[in-house]
């Protein structure tokens, strides 16, 4: 007999929150779907996570299903699992889930099983975006690939865009336009008409704009980022972003939650915000209170007229910047928005600067 299947890999991203952490209207759903679909079912068994998730599998007559949810992040992994080489009924459970999970995007992989399944595209790496694309960089050599205690780091060599530092897959800079970014988050701050004397930099590991910060001469300067690994793969492979910047006598590098930093630390004439806006894979607070936490503790951190500097999201992220906009007109006034084009990012990408409200 030759081993034969069609498995079904599936991410149901931004879905409907309210029944990811129910495991009986999950186990309902899928009991549906089944149905529906034309497909057996032989046990269907759940699970439900402390203080969020949940796991449900069902034993089919042609194979298994599998479903878990990530409430805190809206998103759910599903397997779809048949020996048949029926393509209908597998692809009838996806529609269905689907319509019933609510997804704002969807992306599948179809696998067909058996000897030999080969899954592996070694020379790229895709950066996920949640603008209804995705972005493949060919590596022309893989520096580094390392996980860390808090994430994935990635270092390539790419023909274009020359080194790039991907975390959990995700881009944050690339030697070719580094320049650029750097500059979109640190100049304002310049045009700001105020000494620059403390300033701090919430995230930031490739010192990129720590770099770009000590051109106009702060007496100290703080970088706080939790993870002082990527400090160091910076330092060793991204010699071009971060130049000395690191040595530097009126630098101090903090390996720590900027959210726990700033509950005891103030009085800074500037921060830059180089920190992600989708914090759901550390924390399991919405994202509009997680933010708007932070955000707070940003304001308290700062000088009367103190200002900050942000990196926001892809001018396609119309969901974030209405949250940003909810967020920076309750903590600070003159708020300035502003659109650069990032070539290594494929789209514009928004910055932010305003003054602390006191």
């Amino acid at each position: 007999m030759k081993p034969y299947g069609i498995h079904i890999v599936a991410e149901f991203i931004y879905c409907a929150k309210k029944i990811l952490n129910d495991k009986k209207r999950i186990e309902q759903a899928l009991r549906a779907g089944l149905k529906k679909s034309g497909i057996g079912v032989v046990t269907i068994s759940s699970h439900k996570f402390n203080p969020v998730g949940v796991t449900t599998i069902a034993i089919v007559t042609e194979s298994h299903i599998a479903i878990h949810t990530y409430p805190e992040a809206s998103h759910i992994s599903l397997d779809i699992f048949t020996c048949s080489a029926e393509r209908e009924k597998p692809f009838a459970l996806l529609k269905f889930l689907r319509e019933r999970f609510k997804p704002r995007i969807v992306r599948t992989v179809e696998l067909q099983r058996g000897n030999p399944i080969e899954i592996k595209e070694k020379d790229w790496i895709t950066s996920f975006t949640s603008s209804g694309f995705e972005i493949k960089y060919h590596i022309k050599k893989k520096l580094l690939s390392k996980t860390t205690k808090y994430q994935k780091i990635d270092i390539i060599e790419n023909e274009n865009f020359g080194r790039i530092m991907f975390l959990d897959k995700d881009i944050q800079i690339a030697e070719y336009d580094a320049d650029l970014y750097n500059k979109a988050m640190i100049l304002p701050l310049a045009k700001a008409k105020r000494k620059l004397n403390n300033v701090a930099i919430l995230g930031g590991g490739d010192g990129g704009t720590l770099y770009e910060v000590l051109k106009y001469k702060p007496k100290k300067a703080v970088l706080i980022d939790i993870d002082k690994e990527v400090i160091s793969a910076a330092k060793k492979y991204l010699p071009s972003i971060c130049k000395d910047a690191f040595s530097q006598p009126n630098v101090e590098i903090i390996n720590e939650d900027a959210n726990k930093y700033l509950s005891t630390v103030h009085n800074f004439d500037a921060i830059v915000y180089d920190l992600t806006m989708h914090p759901e894979a550390m924390t399991k607070m919405h994202r509009f209170d997680f933010l708007d936490q932070l955000f707070s503790k940003i304001k308290s951190s700062l000088n009367k007229n103190g200002v900050i500097s942000v990196q926001c999201c892809s001018v396609f992220d119309t969901d974030t910047m209405e949250l940003l906009k909810k967020l920076f007109s309750k903590h600070f006034r003159d708020i300035k928005f502003t659109q650069t084009f990032i070539p290594s990012f494929c789209e514009y990408w928004v910055f932010a600067t305003a003054r602390v409200k006191k």
